[in-house]
């Protein structure tokens, strides 16, 4: 599922820039400059992996690139979550622990904290130990996600610096050539104010803005997973089905929570 804010606020940022860019100049080509951009771009890059692990800045670029998809966190997840968990309930009464197992979708399993839900309920672990160790593993899974979050805003840092970096080369190899023809001072100059140009655009429209949804979607997650851990103690603890909906609405706001339709109306 894409974002569609997320899809709008890239799309209308550059659609403005280079509308402003387009409607001031008839020489908008001069913006575009492939050495410029491997300047800025190659050596955030550079010092990204000088401040972290190759792994950990490839994952930072990956939950970048996918800030433009939805999350499964929405409202309507969360109730889905609730009617999925008051299913559960009925199930593990009525079948016990084999039968849970059976009923898992592909995509529970694929779940690492559902599957581990399941793993933890067959072992026979009560609902005390179950909130312990599910914790743990929200809270590690939430440690080693806000990384991303940290890299995206470190390389925004980085890249306008880097700017700066490229208009110096570009003045220094300007003022080596003004014993030549001067009327390529002002051209000269314009070139070398691309790399800050660039550094500061992808700043501000896209490693700060990305690190700043990829912070919001892993806090979500987190939201998430704290249902779904209070999800299986209420399972574990063999609680009935409007118990868990009372319970689990309570992570979702009043208008969107999880309501049985009453079939005899």
């Amino acid at each position: 599922m894409i974002s569609f804010s997320t899809l709008f606020g890239i799309t209308a940022g550059v659609g403005l820039f280079v509308a402003a860019v387009v409607s001031s100049t008839d020489n908008y080509m001069m913006f575009v400059s492939v050495a410029s951009g491997m300047m800025v771009v190659g050596s955030t890059f550079a010092a990204s992996l000088i401040s972290f692990s190759f792994m950990e800045v490839t994952h930072a670029i990956k939950a970048m690139f996918q800030t433009i998809l939805a999350g499964n966190t929405s409202q309507g997840h969360l109730s889905d979550l609730v009617k999925r968990f008051m299913e559960l309930s009925d199930t593990y009464r009525d079948g016990g622990i084999s039968a849970l197992e059976d009923c898992q979708t592909k995509a529970e399993k694929k779940d690492p904290l559902m599957a581990l839900g399941i793993e933890l309920m067959g072992s026979g672990y009560k609902q005390a130990d179950i909130r312990v160790i599910m914790g743990d593993a929200m809270d590690s899974h939430w440690q080693r996600q806000s990384l991303e979050g940290k890299i995206l805003n470190t390389m925004g840092v980085y890249a306008p610096g880097f700017g700066m970096v490229g208009t110096i080369v570009g003045l220094i190899i300007m003022l080596d050539n003004m014993g030549g023809d001067m009327a390529n001072l002002g051209k000269g100059l314009a070139l070398a104010l691309i790399t800050t140009l660039y550094g500061v655009l992808l700043a501000n429209l896209l490693f700060k803005p990305t690190a700043a949804q990829v912070t919001e979607k892993q806090e979500q997650e987190y939201f998430r997973h704290e249902l779904i851990t209070d999800g299986f103690v209420l399972l574990a603890d063999k609680k009935d089905s409007l118990l868990i909906q009372d319970r689990l609405n309570a992570y979702i706001k009043p208008s969107r929570r999880y309501q049985p339709v009453d079939t005899e109306k």
